[in-house]
């Protein structure tokens, strides 16, 4: 009995030793960052959809505690460990991208890809959580490779472009081209820090502009190339299909000033006038209740994850954590780049969204996995490491 007793209240000492133990090797300064990212969404969000119920808030809400957990959860492994299950990783994604063929729907009607699978009730959108399980494939495909010192082998660089294609021709037929487009970025991204020879970059860049008039041609839909045409050239299609929407969230920034019209006091946000202004625009929420302020807070807060993340790849113990770090910098980095671009109307429209800021349950979450990554490389840094 007096055992028993004992082990009841050494339960508490041991929870509390663990999170100790857990502050002492992660970066309390980037949760706080995190945290504040989480907040700030959930007040755009919810200012953005709070006449159409409380359904969206709820779902943002949920997917970043199951995040949070995610995150956790990651960092507290071994990446390298992580690493070593690249055939479950790698098949479960494709077995749930591969789903979305055949039993996929689109999230609303205008909606141009049929990437969302229902889950037990729960609209889930795999092609995010195939992000995350590309950083890890890759990642310890690349690092075996340059770890054998064959990153310049012809073999070995098509056998991993041939990895690569994998996701983007997955996604390619699902119809969503700005996460394709994403996947790709990705790639490039991962291999500039892999020590690849610059002839070979050379050499890539020539074949991609060689190949843009066959994409143009043959692979861009028809609606694509006139987003892309009325932002450059606005008289060669009607600005009410092309440019509606990003004039007024255009219009919606502007509005906003220095300090914004107020949380929930937007007039464009409140009156529902830009098309989904809480997912890939919800920027110009932000611009327009809490103006430049607002604004240039959500910018910091996306360079601050950015930073770490550059700064945590340079310190990896190991070329896989390196990598890693690369690939979810790939992602935060390009997203707001053409999420920012869309708002700005300087890029057009290809449905990507803000990083840890628009709605999305499932982008959401998956970006906190990816966090939780990072963390795992960052906890980790000053390890011997494992050989692949």
């Amino acid at each position: 009995m007096q055992k028993t007793r004992n082990i009841g209240r050494n339960i508490p000492n041991k929870i509390l030793n663990a999170l100790l133990g857990y502050v002492k090797t992660t970066n309390i300064p980037m949760w706080i960052t995190m945290l504040s990212a989480t907040v700030f969404s959930c007040l755009l969000v919810y200012s953005a959809t709070w006449q159409n119920g409380n359904r969206n808030i709820i779902v943002q809400m949920s997917a970043c505690a199951l995040g949070y957990t995610g995150a956790i959860i990651l960092s507290t492994m071994d990446y390298e460990q992580l690493g070593e299950l690249w055939y479950i990783v790698g098949g479960g994604c494709i077995l749930l991208v591969a789903a979305t063929y055949v039993l996929g729907f689109t999230s609303y009607e205008q909606a141009d890809d049929r990437a969302w699978l229902n889950i037990f009730g729960v609209s889930f959108q795999p092609s995010e959580l195939m992000k995350i399980g590309f950083i890890i494939t890759f990642s310890y495909h690349l690092a075996k490779v340059v770890k054998a010192g064959q990153i310049n082998a012809v073999p070995q660089l098509l056998m991993l472009l041939g990895h690569a294609m994998i996701p983007i021709g997955m996604i390619l037929l699902q119809g969503d081209t700005g996460t394709a487009m994403v996947f790709m970025l990705m790639t490039v991204i991962m291999f500039f820090s892999s020590g690849i020879s610059w002839k070979y970059i050379a050499a890539a860049f020539v074949l991609f502009l060689a190949a843009l008039p066959i994409l143009w041609e043959y692979v861009i839909p028809e609606f694509q190339k006139q987003r892309i045409l009325v932002v450059y050239n606005p008289q060669a299609g009607d600005e009410a299909d092309g440019l509606y929407q990003q004039t007024l969230g255009r219009m919606a920034l502007g509005s906003g000033g220095v300090s914004g019209q107020g949380w929930r006091q937007g007039q464009m946000a409140q009156s529902e006038i830009i098309p989904e202004d809480y997912t890939d625009f919800i920027f110009t929420v932000a611009g327009e209740e809490f103006g430049f302020i607002g604004t240039s807070l959500i910018v910091i807060i996306l360079l601050t994850i950015m930073i770490f993340t550059l700064r945590t790849a340079f310190k990896a113990r190991d070329p896989m954590g390196r990598f890693m770090c690369m690939g979810f910098f790939g992602i935060v980095a390009i997203q707001t780049i053409f999420n920012l671009g869309m708002c700005l109307v300087v890029l057009p429209v290809i449905g990507i969204t803000l990083p840890f800021f628009s709605a999305g349950g499932s982008s959401s979450m998956c970006l906190y996995f990816g966090f939780g990554l990072v963390l795992s490389v960052y906890a980790r840094q000053n390890e011997v490491s494992l050989q692949i």
